[in-house]
């Protein structure tokens, strides 16, 4: 569990409260026997804004109904899905909505950058999930899953190198390609609880990434601004082509959203690139462009894995920070992300 908070100021933007200082204490009713040092976590920043909706939050009720699912995918490494993927969901865990993260990669990027290591952990990845629901023996999720944040508003299953034997059985089920969509409608109860699901998918076309993107509507393509990630977004635009036409009869269609990453001023390509993907993609392009900034290399450390953390963890007030919340609120109105249900804006 990460002792993770904000102070007042970004706590109350979180929270979209525009009163008083005083008005929003009055919101958190127990923060006086919490000792946090007068920074406000997520479960507090929630129950904030559900107040001040004008809703008890111990009145909700889950609705059995899968969240949106936001799903980072590249047809390359190297490009900032899982800092992108990491770094929205610990956003949106603060901005008050329940997040679930799926670490759907091999190499188990998203694994460490949230201080787990998978060759030390002991770790069961989705693709063991996944293979005991094919095979109707007993899943427990609760046994899988990572909290990262208190009262269940960041939670990880995690990944290790092992998941990627998970094309092995997967080539011999039945209509393959919606097995995690079937997973996930079977295990529905537990799913619902959450407001939004976040998977860092792997950069490889492969069985697993194919059913992981035949459960969602829309894939948050994330490309690194060059040449290579150019043509890497092209390959995935196939991929999702194929899979429309392929499964178009039963009413699949998947859609992609892009987010442009490693914007420097000074470097041409970038400029290039940026005017590649507004041409190219008009209607898909996200507004918010993230930079090419030294405070996401620090996201990692070299020596001391259990320190590591998202940008908005370590430098809340960076320039990094700043466009990963930017990114996060758009994303609440592209995805239609819900608190408990209920749309707040």
């Amino acid at each position: 569990m990460r002792n993770f908070g904000v102070k007042l100021k970004l706590a109350k933007e979180f929270a979209g409260f525009v009163g008083t200082s005083s008005e929003f204490r009055a919101l958190v009713t127990d923060k006086v026997s919490q000792n946090y040092h007068h920074s406000y976590t997520a479960a507090d920043i929630r129950q904030a804004r559900l107040k001040h909706s004008g809703v008890d939050p111990s009145s909700l009720k889950i609705e059995q109904q899968l969240p949106p699912i936001i799903n980072c995918r590249m047809a390359k490494g190297g490009t900032g899905k899982t800092t992108i993927c990491g770094g929205v969901a610990s956003a949106l865990a603060m901005f008050g909505y329940k997040a679930l993260m799926i670490d759907g990669d091999p190499q188990a990027s998203l694994t460490g950058l949230f201080g787990i290591n998978w060759a030390t952990e002991n770790i069961t990845h989705i693709g063991s999930l996944m293979q005991k629901q094919a095979r109707k023996e007993p899943v427990n999720i609760e046994d899988a899953l990572k909290p990262m944040y208190e009262e269940g508003m960041l939670d990880l299953i995690a990944s290790d190198i092992s998941l990627a034997n998970t094309d092995s059985w997967l080539m011999g089920v039945t209509n393959r390609e919606f097995a995690f969509k079937k997973f996930l409608e079977s295990n529905v109860a537990f799913f619902s609880k959450y407001d939004v699901i976040m998977i860092d998918s792997a950069p490889s076309t492969n069985l697993l990434t194919n059913s992981l993107m035949c459960a969602c509507k829309k894939i948050l393509a994330v490309v690194w601004l060059d040449g290579q990630s150019l043509k890497a977004m092209q390959v995935l635009a196939c991929n999702v082509n194929e899979l429309n036409e392929a499964f178009h009869s039963v009413g699949f269609h998947l859609d992609v959203h892009i987010v442009a990453n490693g914007y420097h001023p000074s470097y041409s390509t970038c400029k290039d690139a940026m005017s590649t993907l507004i041409s190219s993609y008009p209607e898909k392009l996200n507004n918010t462009v993230i930079p090419h900034a030294s405070s996401f290399m620090r996201q990692v450390e070299l020596f001391k894995e259990e320190d590591n953390g998202t940008v908005l963890e370590r430098e809340p007030n960076s320039l990094a920070a700043r466009s990963i919340i930017d990114l996060s609120k758009s994303l609440v109105k592209e995805y239609d992300i819900k608190l408990s249900g209920i749309r707040i804006i």
